[in-house]
């Protein structure tokens, strides 16, 4: 049940960053989670569709002129094939990383994603990993199975103190 899974999920605090997950569609809250507000960021992970292996993307929230914004800035994977990296793009670096796995690959990047919405199949076991916590398996937050979920950050100091 929904409810459930999103009663399941740590209450934030309410001076603290706060990362937000909601469905996309209708915008309805389906859990929320403290943020490092020094650092706020989390990691989405998967299973790859096609081949079946793990795959994880790191996300920061950066401050910017339109507010807070989410950077992808790493990707790393084992395998290749459909969906994923080849080469490394302008900016971008691509190196071998056994992390996961042998036959692993890191990409390090910067590129901006907003809004940041994942598709919680629940078959590619898609969770959100913040650094302390319990993964949060998205495909549990919300029937309709399966939801886009969107995720922004709220209550988050900007830098500098302001």
């Amino acid at each position: 049940m929904a409810t459930a899974a999103a009663a399941a999920l740590p209450p934030a605090a309410a001076t603290a960053c706060t990362l937000m997950l909601a469905d996309h569609r209708s915008a309805r809250v389906l859990g929320q989670v403290p943020l490092d507000p020094a650092a706020p960021g989390l990691r989405v992970a998967f299973t790859h569709s096609v081949l079946g292996t793990p795959v994880e993307d790191r996300y920061v929230f950066r401050h910017g002129a339109e507010g807070w914004r989410a950077v992808l800035v790493e990707e790393r994977w084992l395998g290749e094939g459909y969906g994923l990296p080849i080469a490394a793009g302008p900016g971008e670096q691509l190196v071998r990383d056994d992390s996961l796995g042998p036959g692993g690959w890191r990409l390090t990047l910067q590129r901006p994603v907003h809004p940041l919405v994942v598709l919680a199949l629940p078959s590619q076991r898609m969770r959100v990993i913040v650094d302390g916590q319990a993964p949060i398996l998205l495909g549990t937050l919300g029937p309709p199975a399966p939801t886009s979920v969107a995720m922004h950050v709220d209550d988050c100091p900007a830098p500098g103190g302001s």
